[in-house]
C-alpha cells in the first residue's frame, strides 16, 4: 500500500520568517534578522542559503517585538551570596510565641459580666418584681394616709375642726390626703392638676372645678372687683389630658380682651370672641416636637388626650379636635415668625420679604455673621475658605 501523499504547494517557493529572540540586555539596541528561502520538492522540503546578515543601527526593530521579557526588579536578589535565601528558607514557619507575661495576661483577660448586667430582667423577675407590684398597689389605696381621720393640712395650720382627708392630687410630688378646702386652696396656682376623690372603697376622678377653684385672670392677686366668668362649656388642653376649668376674666377698669387675658397667662384661644377652647403653650410645644419626632398626626395625639381625661369612653368631653388643628398651625406659624426675628421688626410682620422666614444654613460664609472681617483681601491661595458650594 502505496504511502499517501499530502497536497502539493501552489507555488514553488515558500515565504519567509522572521524570528524575534528576546534580549538580556537593556542597553543593546542593534537587533539581527536572518531570512531563509524554503522550497519544496514533492514531500521533500530544502532551505535556501541564508542571506547576509542585515543590522540594523536604529531601535525601529526593538519596538516592532512583539515578544519581550519582563523587567527586571530592582529589588530583586540583593542578597549576594544567597545567604539570606537560605536562613529563611531552612527556619520554622511556626515560629514560638514569647512567653506572655502576668500583666499582659490581666490585660488580655475579658472582664466578666456580671447576671445583673447580662439578664437585667431575670433579676428583676426574680427578686424585685413582687415588691414593686405590691408598691404600685398600694399607690392606688390610701397608702400612708389608710388610718387617717382628719386632715393633716387642717391640723398644721390650727383649725378647730379639722376635716375628713378625701382628697389627693396625682400631679403634686407630695401625695397628701386632705379636705376639700385645703386641696383647693393648694391648687389657685396649679387648676390642671389631677385630683382624685376617695368614695370609700377607691379613688375616682373629679374636676377642681366641681370641687369650687375658679382662676381669675389679669390680677397677680388673683383677685379683682369685677370678675366676669367665662363660657360654662369652657375647656381647656393639657399633657395631662382636657380640663373643665372655671375662668373670670377681669371686667374692671384695668380689663383687656379676654384672649389677651388667656394668653398672658399662656393659654392658647380657639377663638378671640366667645372663647371656648383653650389649649395650653406646654401641649403646643410638645404637640410640635411629637409631630417632627414620631411623625404622628395631630388627630392621634387629641385621641390620647381624650384617653387620658377617661379611658372608658362613658365620660370622654365634646371634641376639640378641629380647634386643636387649628391652634396648633397658628402656633407654629407664630413660632417661625418669632425665630425669623419678626417680633422686634419696626415696620411689623406684614413687611415680611418673600423667603425671609427660612433657616439659614450655620454653614455657609454669611458677611458680617460668620466670616473674618476683610476676608475679600484675601490671597487667591486662602480665598477658597471663605467661598460657599452648593
Amino acid at each position: 500500500m502505496s504511502r499517501p501523499t499530502k497536497r502539493a504547494r501552489t507555488t514553488a517557493e515558500g515565504g519567509s520568517t522572521h524570528d524575534f529572540v528576546p534580549l538580556a540586555s537593556d542597553d543593546y539596541f542593534d537587533v539581527e534578522s536572518r531570512e531563509y528561502r524554503v522550497r519544496r520538492t514533492g514531500l521533500n522540503t530544502t532551505f535556501a542559503v541564508p542571506t547576509l546578515r542585515a543590522v540594523h543601527k536604529s531601535d525601529e526593530p526593538w519596538n516592532a517585538a512583539t515578544s519581550w521579557a519582563p523587567l527586571d526588579d530592582p529589588e530583586y536578589a540583593l542578597d549576594p551570596d544567597g545567604l539570606w535565601y537560605d536562613e529563611t528558607l531552612e527556619q520554622d514557619v511556626f515560629s514560638e510565641e514569647q512567653p506572655a507575661t502576668t500583666d499582659s495576661l490581666l490585660k488580655k483577660e475579658k472582664k466578666k459580666k456580671s447576671e445583673v448586667s447580662r439578664r437585667p430582667h431575670i433579676i428583676w423577675k426574680r427578686t424585685h418584681r413582687s415588691t414593686y407590684l405590691d408598691e404600685v398597689s398600694r399607690l392606688a389605696g390610701r397608702a400612708d394616709f389608710i388610718a387617717s381621720t382628719q386632715c393633716p393640712d387642717c391640723i398644721a395650720r390650727g383649725v378647730a375642726a379639722p376635716k375628713v382627708p378625701e382628697y389627693r392630687c396625682n400631679q403634686c410630688f407630695l401625695p397628701d390626703l386632705t379636705c376639700k378646702t385645703c386641696c383647693v386652696r393648694h391648687h389657685k396656682a396649679n387648676p390642671l392638676h389631677r385630683i382624685e376623690f376617695w368614695n370609700g372603697t377607691h379613688f375616682v376622678q373629679t374636676s377642681l372645678k366641681s370641687m369650687g377653684l375658679q382662676i381669675q385672670l389679669n390680677h397677680a392677686s388673683l383677685y379683682c372687683v369685677n370678675p366676669q366668668p367665662c363660657h360654662a362649656s369652657m375647656l381647656v388642653l393639657h399633657t395631662n389630658g382636657i380640663h373643665e376649668v372655671s375662668i373670670n376674666f377681669c371686667g374692671c377698669d384695668r380689663a383687656l380682651p379676654q384672649h389677651i387675658q388667656l394668653l398672658r397667662r399662656r393659654f392658647y384661644p380657639a377663638s378671640q370672641l366667645i372663647v371656648k377652647t383653650c389649649a395650653t403653650f406646654e401641649l403646643l410645644d410638645l404637640l410640635h416636637k411629637f409631630a417632627l419626632t414620631t411623625k404622628s398626626s395631630t388627630y392621634d395625639f387629641y385621641r390620647s388626650l381624650e384617653k387620658m381625661t377617661d379611658n372608658t369612653g362613658l365620660n370622654t368631653p365634646k371634641t376639640r379636635y378641629r380647634s386643636l388643628f387649628r391652634m396648633n398651625l397658628q402656633w407654629r406659624h407664630l413660632k417661625l415668625l418669632k425665630w425669623g426675628g419678626r417680633a422686634h421688626d419696626p415696620v411689623g410682620i406684614e413687611a415680611t420679604a418673600q423667603g425671609q422666614l427660612a433657616l439659614q444654613c450655620p454653614s455657609c460664609p454669611y458677611p458680617g455673621i460668620n466670616l473674618p472681617e476683610g476676608w475679600e483681601l484675601a490671597p487667591t491661595a486662602e480665598s477658597n475658605a471663605d467661598r460657599m458650594f452648593i
